[in-house]
Formats: structure tokens, sequence, C-alpha cells
């Protein structure tokens, strides 16, 4: 009796398939001021776990998926959540059932963190509906992998790409303070202000890099310290296989 087996060409394109970046950079943006109100996405919280920094993807990657292992072990529930993405950073909040006109921002919000700290952004090429950051927090420094899954690959893209938007915003935001900073003033006039926005946005075009790193972006810093961010990512651009659950 012949075994019959699967090619190699195949089995590799089937475990180990390649994020597709461009398709991240099709998916529509958000105007700069939709960040100053904050944009709301509705997710499933998978769980958190710290993680030492992250030196190279390939970390990032079993990190992620360690986590979706031990919470899928241990039989830990995903909680649906409200991700709100604005200047001030990333919201995760409990979603209640039932609709209520007052509730209490603080006994609903999981994790808040500021743009400055969320080091990376991105989803996994082995099931594109889950996605996650990593930022540190900023008492105990400890860097920590926070985990999410949509309910479609769109909707996963689309906030990982909001949140890499997220630190572009705060780059002009902070390019527009310094050209203000320089001219003297403290406020703009409607007159002047396209001529600063043009200024705000030549800075911006300056300083490009291509990971979102939490050392070198800080809304609160100067713009010279901060470099423009995409949040695309593919997580698998690695030479070897990491291992799965």
């Amino acid at each position: 009796m012949v075994k019959e087996s699967m090619p190699s060409r195949m089995t590799k394109r089937k475990d180990y398939n390649l994020v597709d970046d461009s398709y991240d950079t099709r998916v529509p943006l958000h105007n700069d001021e939709a960040f100053h109100h904050g944009i709301h996405f509705k997710s499933k919280y998978i769980g958190t776990l710290d993680v030492p920094r992250p030196t190279g993807r390939m970390e990032i990657v079993v990190a992620m998926r360690r986590i979706r292992y031990e919470f899928k072990v241990k039989r830990i529930k995903k909680r649906k959540v409200n991700v709100v993405v604005s200047v001030d950073g990333v919201k995760v909040f409990l979603r209640t059932k039932k609709k209520e006109l007052m509730w209490d921002e603080r006994k609903l919000l999981i994790m808040h963190d500021p743009v400055y700290r969320i080091f990376y952004v991105s989803h996994d090429s082995h099931d594109l509906k889950i996605w996650s950051y990593i930022a540190r927090d900023g008492s105990s420094n400890v860097f920590r992998c926070n985990v999410f899954k949509s309910t479609k690959k769109s909707q996963a893209m689309r906030i990982v790409r909001t949140i890499g938007q997220a630190f572009e915003v705060c780059h002009k935001f902070n390019a527009a303070q310094n050209a203000l900073a320089a001219a003297g003033k403290t406020d703009v006039t409607d007159a002047e202000k396209p001529k600063i926005d043009s200024l705000a946005h030549q800075n911006a075009k300056k300083d490009e890099v291509e990971e979102t790193d939490i050392d070198a972006v800080d809304c609160t810093e100067p713009v010279h310290t901060v470099g423009q961010r995409t949040g695309v990512t593919d997580l698998d651009l690695v030479q070897s296989k990491p291992s799965t659950p």
C-alpha cells in the first residue's frame, strides 16, 4: 500500500502563510480629527501576559501564540470589549449587556496604554482575526502582550492600521505645536492654519521608521524625537517556523 503525502511545498504554504502587508495599506484610514474624539471598535479580549522586551519578530510571534494557547488550555473565556483608539492611546472597556445611560468608566476600564508606551502592534498571519499589541507598564516598566480576537479579518486589520495611524497623528500634532512655538504663538488663526499644517506635514515626512517602538515615540516629547509610524507589520518575516499551539 502506497502512503500518500501532501507535497512539502503545499504543507509549507498552509502552515506558514505570510501576511500580505499591501492589504493593510488598502484599509481606509480615519481623518485626524477623529482621533481627538476616539475611534471605537468591538472585539474580544483573550488575555495578557508579561513578556521580555522583544528583540526580534520571532519573539513577538511566540508571545502572541503562547498567550492564546495558555488561555485556551486554562479554558479562560474571552471577554467582549470595546476598544477606543485616540491621541490619548488605547483604552479597552468591558462591554455591558445592558445599555446604560450612566456608567462608571473606571469600573469597566480593563487597560489604558498611552501611544508612547505602545511598542508593537500587528495581527497573526495564522489567523488574521487575531491581533495584539505590546506595551510597557508605566510604573513597573514591564512589557505586556495584550491579545484580542475580532469577528472579521478586515476588522482586525482595521484596528491594527488605526493604532498605527495614532502614532502618525501624534507626530503631526507635535509638529504643529512645535511650529507654533517656533513662531512664538500660542494660538493660530484660520488663515494661518493651512501654512502651519503644511509645515507640520513636511516635518512629519522627514523621519520615517518601520516599526512602532516605545523608545522612539512620545506624544509629550518634542517632535524631533518622534518618528512616523505605519503600524503595518508582518509577524512571520522570519527564517524558521515558530512553534504554534
